[in-house]
């Protein structure tokens, strides 16, 4: 655990070192999501539990301990898939912005974009406060820029359109994946009864 809370204080006190230093790292990315990701993406779905079934929002008030169960699950596997596929994408579009295809180091640097925000999602335990979260979101968004260069060795001039388009692209996946996590909810534990 003390390995990953250094982890986390780097990429949030020193992001470009924190990046140099995972370049030259050998993982696969399904040790990097055992020894890692999977570890901080649980925080804000058990925030999300702990807020929702006990505290309850100031507007809908609380949700039964299945309903919250169901919806901290899904966000669970959601934002794994998100961090998977988000690397992906950066990969994907690396040659239109004459950078280097390497799908690991893509994968690091979606996971170290995520990881702000995954940690603020603590901010989830109180349900009003969790617009936070979206400062998480937007110091990602400094780390996906810094890290570009670093890691999908990234020259100046293409750096803020490879990060306006992987940020689109991210965009339009959180929304397609709400969509998704909307549909399974509402089709599911709602009609079920369990919200």
């Amino acid at each position: 655990m003390e390995k990953i809370i250094d982890r986390v204080k780097s990429i949030l006190l020193s992001p470009k070192d924190a990046l140099t230093a995972v370049k030259s790292e050998e993982l696969s990315i399904a040790d990097f999501m055992k020894e890692y990701v999977a570890i901080i993406a649980a925080i804000p779905p058990i925030a999300q539990f702990i807020g929702f079934a006990m505290v309850g929002h100031p507007v809908f008030g609380r949700r039964s301990f299945i309903a919250s169960l169901f919806f901290a699950v899904l966000s669970y596997v959601l934002t794994l898939i998100s961090v998977l596929v988000f690397g992906k994408v950066v990969n994907a579009l690396a040659s239109n912005f004459n950078s280097t295809k390497d799908d690991m180091n893509a994968f690091k640097l979606a996971v170290y974009a995520f990881t702000p925000g995954l940690v603020v999602g603590i901010t989830h335990i109180v349900p009003s406060l969790s617009v936070l979260a979206m400062l998480g979101a937007l110091y990602g968004i400094y780390i996906l820029y810094i890290g570009l260069p670093i890691l999908m060795a990234t020259p100046e001039d293409k750096n803020v359109a490879y990060t306006i388009v992987s940020l689109i692209c991210g965009l339009i996946l959180m929304v397609v994946i709400a969509w998704i996590a909307t549909a399974i909810a509402f089709g599911g534990a709602v009609s079920a009864g369990y919200y």
